[in-house]
């Protein structure tokens, strides 16, 4: 983007989302529903963003923790978005940062486990 260039911005919506989506990670137990959880707001976000997006783009959108962004688009997805929104916009700012914090509780809950199944392996099996 080029200085003084004009930005979309799709903070308010974020900010609408925000402590509901925040909720739901916090009650998710196991590290795989947190993706789930991105993928169910990333698309209520994008809906929000364009009407034409719903529920049935489930697919189109992963949750990708391993990766520097978080998730992925899929091609057809982001031909519904629109290159200009994904190129001068906030809007994939905005998914990383959601993005981010599903895999840092997806991180927590997998350190849990694995003190959860250390401490399980440590007991002693009852004696009959």
């Amino acid at each position: 983007m080029k200085k003084g260039e004009k930005v979309l911005s799709f903070v308010k919506f974020e900010k609408e989302l925000e402590s509901a989506y925040r909720e739901r990670l916090s009650a998710v137990k196991r590290p795989e529903e947190t993706g789930d959880v991105f993928v169910e707001f990333a698309l209520k976000l994008l809906n929000r963003v364009n009407p034409s997006i719903t529920k049935n783009h489930w697919d189109h959108v992963r949750f990708e923790p391993e990766t520097e962004n978080g998730y992925r688009l899929s091609k057809e997805l982001e031909q519904i978005i629109g290159e200009e929104i994904l190129t001068k916009s906030d809007l994939p700012a905005i998914l990383k940062r959601m993005a981010l914090n599903a895999a840092h509780r997806r991180k927590a809950l997998l350190s849990n486990t694995e003190r959860t199944d250390l401490f399980r392996l440590q007991e002693k099996p009852e004696q009959r």
